[in-house]
């Protein structure tokens, strides 16, 4: 029986889930023309997003029983971050000792590895899940090769660490899992190609599904549901092209879109300003690409194996300091030895390449692959550059079952104090939790209605970027390179004081009022337009500047890859809690702190935890003789 538009946009046709039919409504403005048929879809949950988060997800709903849909904006199991990154290891605590004591002792080191900035609750709920979900024996099941020594042994960091007892892995292939979710039907319906440009909300204000555009066609679809998982991964590439020359660990579909559609409904995200970092470039570029060469700690590279551009050791450094050296504090010492001039040419630092055999999972045998293939042999010294690739924003109110504050929408796939680089943790279990939480809802209640011209108002304006023909109009990858070079300049990096914050977030708000209006398509047709799809990536960028803006010129103090050179230390007595903000309806933002979530280890505990001793002038040079003396900061 064929449902009719009034039955579809009240919710009746959401009783028959899993299923797929044509509408034709009025996506122009009025007077505009002919109708455009829309594809309409229907389920019990919706996840927004295909990586390793969103497949997670899918599958979890689809093995209780219940339907689920993954919507990717690219090609299934070769986009985004999970795309472009094969290598992930497995993280998981499912061969560590189930009890209290054992959890709080993970969370407080994690938390410590992200320099204070934990959301503990929620990572606790995270590792819980580790034992249902079973993460590494899930990854077997998919297909996932684990690496291997050259006597024949697996390469496996299952060894537990009492005191940090998330074991560790080599060779989750994400491929693989994105083909098992493809196999008989383990997720009712993968739709590809397809970006979403907005939530759809019920009257009441409840998650009721999305809008996107299949970018293949230029066909629009609306997508129906009694729960919503967004799982667009937590990049969100505000920072471009940051290594040297065209190079970087996100890319063009890591454009924080997920992000953005939830500050615009309201959503309060924390901790924006924060992302991490990794020295992951190698010269001649493109020799070594990719995340990998430091780890929490800084045992994977030897710091002795490390030097500045006047070949001072990392361990020389670092004598008389914290023997702990996160992910935030090694970016520090490398941002910290451009701001003072002791970095090499492209900012960075050298490494001695006799310590490749330690590094992780990439970079063992890249020195005999280039000797084999290419002929080049590698220098005893390499210069080695510093690179973002995740940001940290995650929503501030999430229930135990990543559920935000918005009814029906739940959230996975970025890691909660982000600073500290727990993508794998968060996306894998962040996923498995909020599929729980799906599945509970959607058992409860029917597929909420949808208003009346919802559909419609979100449809004519993305479909306007190709109507219009503005006065002096811009292209939108202009528009976002714009965005880019405005929060994040090539010489710099993350290095602002007060006055640059101000500056990025004038400059922000000029382009949102002056230049994403005057955004325009040479291009007119539905089919294969970059150009369209780049105007929603551009204001979806835009949106995630200036929330990381605005978060960061409320911190007055350097912690993790947030450095002020106006503020070069961090502060635990005041720099615990989180950063909030918010795009209050009016169209204004809101910035504000909010307290730690402290329930597992009290913040009093956590500020004698998290070292404080390097900022970004604590290997200034006293003085400039030839014994290049090193200066010891003092308070």
């Amino acid at each position: 029986m064929s449902n009719s538009r009034r039955d579809f946009l009240r919710g009746v046709a959401g009783n028959k889930t899993g299923t797929s039919h044509t509408e034709s409504v009025n996506p122009r403005r009025p007077g505009a023309g002919e109708a455009r048929q829309v594809q309409t879809h229907e389920c019990d949950v919706l996840v927004i997003g295909g990586g390793i988060a969103g497949m997670e997800a899918a599958l979890r709903v689809v093995s209780q029983g219940k339907t689920a849909i993954i919507v990717d904006k690219g090609v299934f199991g070769h986009s985004g971050s999970s795309g472009m990154n094969w290598g992930h290891t497995y993280q998981s605590m499912e061969f560590s000792p189930e009890d209290d004591a054992t959890l709080g002792n993970t969370i407080a080191v994690m938390d410590m590895v992200c320099e204070g900035l934990l959301n503990q609750p929620y990572f606790y709920h995270l590792l819980k899940a580790h034992k249902e979900e079973k993460i590494i024996q899930n990854g077997l099941k998919y297909g996932s090769i684990p690496l291997y020594n050259e006597d024949g042994t697996v390469l496996s960091r299952n060894t537990i660490n009492p005191e940090f007892p998330v074991t560790h892995d080599q060779g989750f292939w994400p491929r693989m899992m994105a083909q098992w979710c493809q196999r008989n039907g383990n997720v009712t319906e993968i739709i590809d190609n397809t970006y979403v440009v907005d939530i759809l909300l019920s009257p009441q204000g409840r998650a009721a599904g999305a809008v996107a555009i299949d970018m293949i066609h230029g066909i629009p679809h609306v997508f129906r549901s009694k729960a919503t998982i967004m799982a667009t991964g937590s990049y969100c590439w505000i920072t471009g092209w940051n290594g040297m020359g065209a190079e970087s660990m996100a890319g063009k579909e890591n454009t924080g879109d997920g992000i953005a559609m939830l500050l615009k409904h309201g959503i309060p995200m924390a901790d924006m300003e924060q992302f991490c970092g990794d020295a992951s470039q190698w010269t001649p570029a493109g020799i070594r690409q990719t995340m990998g060469n430091f780890n929490f700690d800084g045992h994977q590279t030897p710091k002795n194996m490390i030097f500045d551009a006047n070949m001072v050791s990392w361990e020389e450094l670092l004598e008389g300091h914290h023997p702990l050296v996160n992910m935030g504090a090694s970016m520090r010492i490398f941002y910290g030895l451009r701001h003072t001039g002791r970095a090499t040419e492209n900012g960075g630092c050298l490494i001695d390449k006799a310590c490749a055999p330690a590094l992780p999972r990439y970079f063992r045998r890249v020195e005999e692959r280039q000797k084999e293939l290419l002929d080049y042999e590698l220098p005893q010294y390499v210069e080695v550059v510093p690179e973002t690739w995740d940001s940290a924003g995650c929503p501030r109110e999430l229930s135990p079952t990543s559920e935000t504050i918005l009814p029906g929408m739940f959230f996975a796939g970025a890691a909660p104090g982000g600073v500290g680089g727990m993508t794998q943790i968060a996306a894998q279990s962040g996923g498995w939790i909020a599929a729980n939480g799906a599945v509970k809802l959607a058992s409860s209640i029917d597929t909420p209605p949808v208003a009346e011209g919802e559909v419609n108002k979100i449809l004519d304006k993305a479909y306007s970027y190709l109507e219009r023909e503005p006065k002096n109009p811009i292209r939108a990858n202009k528009v976002m390179r714009s965005i880019q070079n405005t929060y994040w300049d090539r010489e710099n990096g993350p290095l602002k004081d007060e006055a640059k914050i101000k500056a990025v977030i004038q400059e922000l708000t000029r382009i949102k009022e002056e230049d994403i209006p005057r955004m325009w398509t040479a291009d007119k047709s539905y089919r294969m337009n970059c150009e369209w799809r780049d105007c929603f990536e551009a204001e979806n960028m835009l949106y995630c500047a200036l929330g990381a803006s605005y978060a960061g010129l409320i911190r007055k103090e350097t912690r993790g890859f947030h450095m002020r050179t106006d503020y070069p230390n961090l502060d635990n007595n005041t720099g615990l809690d989180n950063t909030v903000v918010k795009l209050e309806d009016n169209g204004e933002w809101n910035a504000d702190f909010a307290p730690k979530f402290d329930q597992i280890v009290p913040k009093s505990i956590m500020a004698q935890m998290v070292p404080t001793d390097i900022g970004l002038n604590t290997f200034a040079l006293n003085n400039q003789d030839d014994k290049m003396a090193i200066g010891k900061e003092t308070e």
